[in-house]
């Protein structure tokens, strides 16, 4: 009998846990949270370069397009998307990955 009710407790458990996962996921709320970890996690991963002293990450073929008129054209209209849409976290990894943070150009 007590399997029976331990049973029952698991399964109450795991219909709470869905119906949450399905609220945050309908709100929005469980989506800005993981892209605010993916921001958190890449800011700290770029952090750690700069406290070590290493060669931060570069793209060459994305450096040399961003030096391009066209190139600031492109990620200042990303950017501009991200920011009329509220996209922030996005844009938080944006930036510093195409080193754009001062550069984006406004039009």
């Amino acid at each position: 009998m007590a399997a029976t009710a331990a049973a029952v407790v698991a399964e109450e458990d795991t219909e709470l846990r869905d119906l949450l996962v399905q609220t945050l996921e309908n709100s929005g709320v469980l989506n800005r949270i993981k892209a605010e970890l993916r921001a958190a996690v890449f800011l700290a991963l770029e952090e750690q370069e700069k406290v070590e002293n290493k060669t931060p990450l570069v793209n060459e073929s994305l450096k040399k397009f961003l030096n391009t008129k066209d190139g600031r054209l492109v990620a200042s209209l990303v950017a501009e998307f991200l920011q009329f849409f509220n996209l922030d976290f996005t844009l938080a990894v944006f930036q510093p990955e195409t080193s754009t943070v001062s550069k984006v150009e406004r039009i």
